[in-house]
């Protein structure tokens, strides 16, 4: 538990430095504008290192990210499915006999299903 928010707080602020990143660099700009006079165009430089810097933080925080879903993978296994597969959970019931087997609630996947009668006479 105590790992769910220390992850919560490391990825959570990603957001926060990819903001601080494009503003640092858009004002850097603006203050070297402004002492320069060259207007525009150290704000416009500024600004895509500043964007640059921003893609560089989600880069490290998505590796980061990967290496800690790679490490609990290799600590704790892979995690059980989360869909419960009925198909399997059919042929374990007609192996042990059991006469649910043949219900109906069993959806065959597309591939298996039979084609239907021209006229189904009920």
């Amino acid at each position: 538990m105590k790992q769910d928010w220390k992850a919560v707080g490391s990825y959570g602020t990603v957001g926060l430095e990819v903001v601080l990143c494009i503003l640092v660099g858009l004002f850097i700009g603006r203050w070297l504008d402004a002492k320069l006079g060259t207007e525009p165009y150290l704000a416009v430089l500024w600004f895509f290192f500043g964007l640059g810097a921003a893609g560089k933080a989600v880069h490290r925080a998505w590796r980061e990210m990967q290496a800690a879903a790679a490490r609990e993978e290799r600590e704790q296994g892979n995690p059980a499915p989360m869909f419960d597969d009925r198909k399997a959970r059919a042929d374990e019931r007609a192996a042990n006999g059991d006469r649910r087997a043949d219900s109906s609630d069993v959806v065959p996947y597309p591939d298996e299903r039979q084609p239907a009668k021209e006229h189904d006479e009920r």
